[in-house]
């Protein structure tokens, strides 16, 4: 329902309510909450980096088949590029406190490979699904990413620690 919900809202957004005859579906995540120690900031620009991420990873694994959405990604990174790099921002900005320029870096990028691993491993939803998700975000302003992002990202953030604890457990150990 996820998906539906999705495009529904995005559909709506851009005046495309006719088009939800169009069968989209996607079972629904029990949420988890985010650590206490995340801003809402924080929380929501980790939603968008996730959201990104689950759409470029898609667009890889589907590139073979018949529902090929690349170039509906290409227009998505396109159109959203300033909000995506925002969130970015916001990310680096809340870790670099803890962690140093070049440790929030180092963690932003680790965070980004455990959420493309993630998809990679466990597609949750289909190639036609993501197509579909991402061709209406492509044409469709700043306002839908978040939703979006609320929607089938949920508190299901894969950045899964504070800032320091991630730092921590990302330090390699030192032999004595």
């Amino acid at each position: 329902m996820r998906i539906r919900s999705v495009m529904k809202s995005v559909w709506t957004a851009a005046g495309f309510s006719a088009l939800l005859a169009v069968a989209v579906t996607g079972a629904a995540a029990p949420a988890v909450a985010a650590p206490a120690c995340w801003s809402a900031n924080l929380v929501q620009a980790a939603k968008l980096r996730q959201l990104d991420v689950m759409l470029m990873v898609g667009s890889l694994r589907c590139r073979g088949t018949a529902q090929d959405y690349r170039a509906a990604y290409d227009r998505f990174l396109l159109r959203h590029r300033p909000l995506l790099g925002k969130a970015n921002l916001a990310i680096l900005g809340e870790m670099r406190g803890q962690l140093g320029s070049v440790g929030a870096l180092q963690a932003l990028d680790q965070a980004s490979v455990r959420m493309a691993n993630r998809y990679g491993e466990q597609a949750g939803y289909g190639c036609g699904d993501l197509g579909a998700v991402t061709a209406a975000l492509a044409d469709s302003g700043s306002e839908a990413l978040p939703n979006a992002a609320e929607t089938l990202v949920g508190e299901d953030v894969a950045l899964e620690a504070c800032p320091l604890q991630i730092a921590v457990a990302q330090a390699p150990a030192r032999r004595r």
